[in-house]
């Protein structure tokens, strides 16, 4: 289990990168609220995330056969961490905690803990 969740770890880093290279330049260059854009780029992140735990850290589990079900099911996870991040977000904005890497940070623990949890014993769990 310790080597999963280091690999889980590993992919979702390289997600992470694009999630807040995306969160970053949509906060430079727009003003949409931080609440909505961390939401987005956490479902971008999903995306990469996928593919990356799919082909590194997940095996055949019980939707193998069934790839957009499968699809599906772990994207629902990224719509549960998105959730989870964005509220993090409005939180910490509220307490006055607004520096963008540090409300990533504290979110990214309470969702990454959460969606690997579902990740793991939901979507990929074995027959």
């Amino acid at each position: 289990m310790v080597i999963k969740i280091i690999k889980y770890a590993g992919t979702n880093g390289a997600a992470f990168i694009v999630d807040f290279a995306v969160l970053l330049a949509l906060d430079y260059y727009t003003d949409f609220s931080r609440v909505y854009t961390s939401f987005f780029c956490y479902l971008l992140g999903t995306c990469v995330s996928f593919v990356l735990a799919k082909n590194f850290v997940f095996g055949r589990g019980w939707l193998a056969k069934k790839p957009f079900i499968e699809f599906l099911a772990y994207f629902l996870g990224g719509v549960i961490g998105a959730v989870i991040t964005a509220v993090a977000f409005y939180l910490l904005a509220a307490i006055e905690v607004n520096n963008i890497l540090i409300q990533k940070i504290i979110a990214g623990i309470f969702s990454f803990t959460t969606v690997f949890i579902y990740r793991n014993y939901l979507v990929f769990k074995d027959d």
